[in-house]
Order: C-alpha cells, then sequence, then structure tokens
C-alpha cells in the first residue's frame, strides 16, 4: 500500500478506525447531503466519526513520503484540526495553460483554553 498523496490528511479514532482522505478520494461517507457533500476534513471538524469509534486520537498529513502525526490524546475537547495547503500556480505565456502545485502543508491544532486565550501549535512542512 502507497502512502496518501501529498497534503492528505488522516484522524485515527480510539477503536482503530481511520479515516483517510485518500482512500476515500476526499469524500466523506458521513455525507448527510449528496448534493453538498462533506469532505474528509470538514467530517472530521464536525467530529461525524466519533460517534461510532470514540474520540480522534491522531490527526496526520503527508507530505513528500512522510507522515507528521499530531497525537490528539490529551487535547481539550475544543481542539480543532489544521491543515493548510499551499497551492502554486504559473502560466505558461505561450499556451496560455495554467499549471498548479502543492507547495506545502501547514497543519496542527488550534483550541481556546480555559481563560480564552487562543492556543494554536501548527508546524510547516515544505
Amino acid at each position: 500500500m502507497s502512502l496518501p498523496l501529498d497534503t492528505s490528511c488522516q484522524a485515527e479514532y480510539e477503536d482503530g478506525f481511520i479515516l483517510d482522505e485518500t482512500e476515500l478520494n476526499d469524500y466523506s461517507p458521513y455525507t448527510t447531503d449528496p448534493e453538498h457533500p462533506d469532505n474528509i476534513l470538514r467530517s472530521i471538524l464536525k467530529k461525524h466519526p466519533e460517534a461510532e469509534h470514540g474520540k480522534m486520537v491522531r490527526f496526520s498529513v503527508f507530505w513528500k513520503d512522510k507522515k507528521y502525526d499530531v497525537d490528539w490524546v490529551g487535547l481539550p475537547d475544543n481542539a480543532r484540526p489544521i491543515r493548510f495547503r499551499h497551492n502554486r500556480s504559473t502560466r505558461d505565456l505561450d499556451t496560455g495553460e495554467i499549471y498548479f502545485w502543492q507547495a506545502g502543508v501547514d497543519f496542527g491544532y488550534q483550541y481556546t483554553d480555559e481563560s480564552g486565550k487562543n492556543v494554536q501549535e501548527i508546524q510547516e512542512i515544505r
């Protein structure tokens, strides 16, 4: 089995279930409205899998054949994953064709602590 695509994410839950963006072609099995389907990250943010599989224990992103993890155990219940893709594009002046590519990803978590302070830990991967 090959590694997921660059910048894709995974979430692992208490019972060992893994919600994998690449494997599911970024289409969430938890979508309730087929006209406006959720992607995998949206389902993770909405905590859809937790009712069936328990709390999230790991959030991961992939970049250049490496996996980067955030251990979710011990983070507050209001913690939310962050994954920001850095997309780049260029236009061929002769043909007008536009080329797109991924230039990196930022990932981590964010939550508001009991004093109301915003806490973030974000890693930039290039």
